[in-house]
C-alpha cells in the first residue's frame, strides 16, 4: 500500500518522528519511571512489569530513530532536534523529582526513611540538572534553530574539499580547520559556519551553522554544490 502524499515529504516525515521521540522522552518514559517509583512503595508486585514496559518503549524508540537517520539523506533540514531532546530532558527531570519527592511522603506509610540523605542527594541533583539544561537550552536554542543539516555516504575530507573548491570558485574567503576526521570552515564576510562530521565509516553530517537572510543565497549555493551524484 502506498503512502499518503501528504506523508511523503521526508521533511515533513523527519518532523514528525522528532516529534514521536520528543513525546515519548517527555511524557511516556518518565511517566513509566514514576510509575515503578509508585509501584515499589504501593504494589511492589507490579515493578517487574513496569521495567518490561519500559524495555519494551525504549526499543520503540528505536523505529522513528531509524527512520529518521534514513531520511536525512535525501533533504536538508533544520537543526531542531537539540532543542526537542533538551525539553524532553527538562520534562524527564521535573517529572522525576516531583514522583521522587511524592514516594518519598508515601514511604511513611510502609516504614521507609523519606529523610535519608539519598533522598536529598537524588532531588538536589535532579534540580541542579534542571537548572544546568535550561540555561543550556536559553544559550544555545537560535544557534541550533539557524542550522540546518543533511546526511551524505561520503568521507568527510571529499566533502569539505568539494565545499572549499566551490567557495574558491565564487570568490568567498573562508577558514578552513580541523582534526583530520571532522571539519569546520568559517565564512566570515556572511557568518555562515560549516561543520562536517563523521558519523559512521560510510556516512557524514553537513551541519551549516548560523543561517539568516543575509547570507542565505551562500547557503543555498553551498547546499547546491553539495546535492549528489558529484
Amino acid at each position: 500500500m502506498g503512502m499518503p502524499a501528504e506523508a511523503s515529504d521526508p521533511r515533513a516525515e523527519i518532523e514528525h518522528a522528532e516529534n514521536v521521540i520528543q513525546l515519548v522522552m517527555a511524557a511516556v518514559v518518565p511517566g513509566v519511571l514514576a510509575a515503578m517509583l509508585f509501584s515499589y512503595v504501593l504494589f511492589s508486585e507490579l515493578t517487574l512489569l513496569l521495567l518490561a514496559l519500559s524495555i519494551v518503549v525504549a526499543l520503540f524508540m528505536i523505529i522513528p530513530a531509524q527512520r529518521m537517520h534514513s531520511l536525512h539523506f535525501k533533504t536538508w533540514v533544520r537543526n531542531s532536534l537539540p532543542p526537542k531532546l533538551m525539553t524532553s530532558i527538562v520534562g524527564m527531570i521535573y517529572i522525576a523529582a516531583i514522583s521522587v519527592f511524592a514516594v518519598s511522603l508515601l514511604s511513611f506509610t510502609v516504614d521507609f526513611n523519606p529523610e535519608h540523605p539519598a533522598t536529598f542527594a537524588v532531588e538536589g541533583g535532579l534540580l541542579m540538572s534542571l537548572i544546568g539544561i535550561m540555561t543550556y537550552q536559553s544559550q544555545n536554542k537560535e544557534r541550533f534553530l539557524s542550522g540546518e543539516k543533511r546526511f551524505f555516504s561520503n568521507d568527510p575530507k571529499q566533502l569539505e574539499e568539494r565545499l572549499v573548491a566551490h567557495l574558491m570558485t565564487i570568490g568567498h574567503s573562508h577558514k578552513r580547520s580541523g582534526d583530520g576526521s571532522a571539519y569546520h570552515l568559517d565564512l566570515p564576510e556572511s557568518g555562515l559556519r560549516v561543520h562536517i562530521h563523521p558519523l559512521t565509516k560510510s556516512s557524514t553530517e553537513v551541519l551549516l551553522e548560523n543561517i539568516n537572510e543575509k547570507n542565505l543565497e551562500i547557503a543555498m549555493k553551498l547546499k547546491g554544490c553539495l546535492e549528489p551524484p558529484f
